[in-house]
Parts: structure tokens; sequence; C-alpha cells
């Protein structure tokens, strides 16, 4: 009985130790993590050092091995001089997708080297932020047309202070209050038709739920290649830098009902009443850009969701601008989707950019191609085995390798471009010889395609 109770209190005795043992050590870490935590920023200036260690100043070349255990590497890359990669010093860097991150690791201690936020901001500020949509149709319209004043993060980060009172000044004035199906392209200076894409955009990506943006996906995170890894880690980066950039806004910027009561209920006003799905003010803000003759705003389409909601980008400012005629077209619409090289689809597609960038047209109306981003997207083929079309009611529809698998009978033509596709070589013969081509701007247009994807190296 003497030997229980001892062996009892030794056993008391050993978990009141333990239990003490455990609340040092935590005690210790939170007091070690409260030390290391980061102030927050102040990014007027590109942060510094200091304001993330509240102790010891960091030099700057130092940074990217502060933040991350040191082991795991990647082969050292080659960046180009004054690149994000060189300044920001991506060699030093962990791989993206490693999972040995310090647990306080902070993504933005690498923009706290002036070199780093500088190189940053000078890529950031040549980016069409509409290039980065998740949604694909609304991406490649904007990555093909070439804009003649293009949008990019520098334009609407600008003055979006100046952009509020310019709206403001146009929204005040009757000529500027276009609604129903009405265009002005000759107010776009004096109705300020830009600074009404800019300051939906500002408040869309800075002041509503979040910038919403696509990241580059790989099947196979463990078997990257390092410049696939880096990438990771710049779309990572570019993502901080936006918000931190968004952070420094005056809150009142935000165009809502409880902050602009009168010219928010202005706005929607413009509604055309017997839509189904209504639209709020950020959206009718870019298609009364588009009316106005912005040219970028005259390229937006509205995001493809099989639930449409608040927020879910509905604007439809391609009806008002000068690309109506091509942005409505079938064949455009098939342009946008990926699939695999068809001669039928690339003939049409030929025809379409020849009329639109002739020169016989209005001038008005003519456009210009980013010829390599369409050389890539028609030449490579899908690199997940999916394909996508049109139906005739004009819902997309993909069908997965797995599809065509279970489907009883396949149109063999269809069934044999999914899975053995053919190269773009092979399809432009194909239409040289088989469709009988007499239009100079056709064969003009045809040529040019082959010709650039010769130079980027995907022809055959």
């Amino acid at each position: 009985m003497g030997g229980r109770k001892s062996r009892a209190v030794v056993w008391i005795w050993s978990g009141v130790f333990g239990l003490t043992l455990v609340v040092i050590v935590v005690f210790l870490h939170l007091r070690a993590s409260s030390t290391n935590s980061h102030t927050s920023l102040n990014i007027d200036q590109p942060p510094s050092e200091t304001e993330l260690d509240g102790t010891t100043p960091i030099d700057a070349t130092e940074v990217s091995q502060v933040v991350m255990k040191t082991g795991l590497t990647l082969p050292p890359l080659d960046f180009p001089p004054g690149s994000v990669e060189e300044a920001c010093g991506f060699n030093d860097f962990l791989p993206y997708h490693s999972t040995t991150f310090e647990s306080d690791w902070d993504s933005r201690i690498p923009l706290a080297s002036e070199k780093c936020w500088s190189a940053m901001e000078t890529h950031i500020n040549t980016i069409n932020p509409l290039h980065l949509e998740r949604d694909h149709r609304r991406r490649r319209t904007f990555l093909f047309v070439v804009l003649g004043e293009p949008l990019t993060f520098e334009r609407i980060f600008s003055d979006p202070q100046g952009d509020l009172l310019r709206v403001q000044d146009a929204l005040s004035r009757t000529e500027c209050l276009l609604t129903g199906d009405e265009t002005n392209w000759e107010l776009k200076d004096s109705c300020h038709a830009e600074a009404f894409l800019n300051y939906a955009l500002i408040n869309r990506i800075c002041l509503g739920s979040g910038w919403s943006r696509a990241y580059t996906y790989y099947l196979n995170n463990d078997d990257l290649t390092p410049e696939q890894d880096r990438l990771g880690w710049k779309e990572s980066l570019e993502r901080e830098w936006v918000e931190m950039k968004c952070e420094e806004l005056d809150q009142t910027l935000e165009f809502s009902s409880e902050q602009y009561p009168e010219l928010h209920k202005l706005v929607i006003s413009f509604q055309n009443s017997t839509t189904k799905v209504k639209k709020n003010a950020l959206e009718l803000l870019i298609e009364l850009s588009a009316r106005l003759g912005d040219e970028a705003a005259g390229l937006s389409l509205p995001r493809q969701v099989l639930i449409p909601r608040p927020g879910s980008n509905k604007e439809e400012g391609y009806k008002f601008g000068r690309f109506t005629e091509l942005l409505a077209s079938r064949t455009w619409q098939e342009l946008t989707l990926k699939q695999v090289p068809n001669a039928d689809r690339f003939y049409k597609i030929f025809h379409m950019l020849a009329r639109a960038e002739s020169q016989n047209v209005d001038t008005l109306k003519a456009i210009r191609f980013d010829w390599g981003q369409l050389v890539q997207h028609m030449c490579i083929p899908p690199s997940s085995k999916t394909l996508e079309y049109i139906s005739d009611d004009g819902v997309v529809v993909r069908f997965t390798e797995q599809d065509f698998e279970v489907m009883l009978e396949p149109e063999l033509e269809v069934f044999e471009d999914f899975f053995k596709p053919k190269s773009c070589q092979e399809i432009v013969h194909e239409i040289r010889q088989q469709r009988g081509i007499k239009s100079p701007t056709v064969l003009a247009a045809i040529e040019k395609f082959e010709q650039v994807a010769l130079e980027m190296g995907v022809y055959e």
C-alpha cells in the first residue's frame, strides 16, 4: 500500500513538473514571437529594414536570407541586372512550394529592400491589371488587342483622388450622363472617360473584397524547373506589392451608397429597367467609360459565372466601344477559348483578323492585334486534355479526355484532333492547299501568322 502511494506521489510530481515545463516553453515561444513580430509598414516609401525589425538594422542584401531557413535551395539562375528576380535576390529563396518556411514568414520582407521595391514598381507599372483576369475570355481579349492608350497599373495608381474629382465633375454635367444604347466618343476628354475606368478599377482592386487575379499552376509542384519555381515567387511578390500600394489609399475613395449617396443613386439609375440581372455601381461606371470612348473599357466583357451574384463583374463595355462588331462575333468567341489547332477554325480566324486590321475599313474601327499572343494561344495545344467549344445557345462547353472515352460515337475528326493535334504548319499548309484563298489581306494575315510562329518556335 505504501509502495503504491509512493509511486502515486512520484507520478503526480512528474506531471506537475512536466506541465510547468510546457508552460515555460510556451511562454518563451510567445515572447520570441512577440519580439519578432513586424510593425505596420508605411508604404508612402519602400518600407525600411528597421521597420521590419525594431532592434538591429538588416542589410538589404541579407533580407532574403533572414526570412528563410537555410538548407533546401535551387540551382542559381542568371537574372538580368535590374530585374525583379535579381533585385529581390530570388537565387537566395527557398523553393516556392517548399513546406519549410519559418512559421512567422512574411512575404513582404523582400520588398523591404529599396532595390527590390523599385524594381517591382517598374515591373508592375507596365502590367495591365486585366491581363491577370481569372476569366480566360476576359483576359485573352485584353491580351490579343493592342490599345492606343494602354491600361496599366501605373495609370490607375497615378492619381486616384484626381480621378474621383473628375468623375464627380462629369456626373454633374448632363451631356456626360449617357444611358440606354447611347454613345458619344467625342466626349472622351471633356467627360473624363479614362477617369471612370481608373476609379472603378481602384475600387475593385483595392477597396472591394480583395484583388482576384490568375496565377500560374502546374499539375505537379514537386517537379518544377527552377524557372517555373521562381515564377511562383514573382507572382506572390506582385500580389504583395499591389496590396501594399492599395493600403496607402484614402478610404474615402470607396464609391459606396453610404459615402456618396447622391452620386451612387445617380449611377445606379443608369441601369436598364428591363435587365434581369442587375449591375452594381462599378460595373455601370465601366460601361459609362466605354460609352464616352475609353478603349480599354470598350474591351470589357462580363465574367462567365453559373450563378450571377453581386460583384461578379457583369460590365458589358464591349457593347459601346469601337470593338463591338469584333467582340460580338462567334469567331472571336471561339478564338478566346483554348482549343487544339484546327483548319476550319483557323480559316475563319484568319478572315476575321484580316478584316479587322484592313486599311479599307473605317479607321476608327481598324484594330491592331498582338500577333505574338495570338500565335502562342493558337499553336500551343491545351496543356490539359480539355476541349472547349461554344454551343448553339452560347454556352461554353468543356470536354475532357474521359468524356471522349465514354462517348459512343464521337466525330472522328474531332476525336483525332483532340488526341493527336496537328501542328500550325500542318494546319496552314492544309488551308493554303485546300481553301483557294485569293484575298490579299487574308493571305497577308496568314503570312504574318507564319512568320511570328517561326520566330517563336511554335510553328512545327
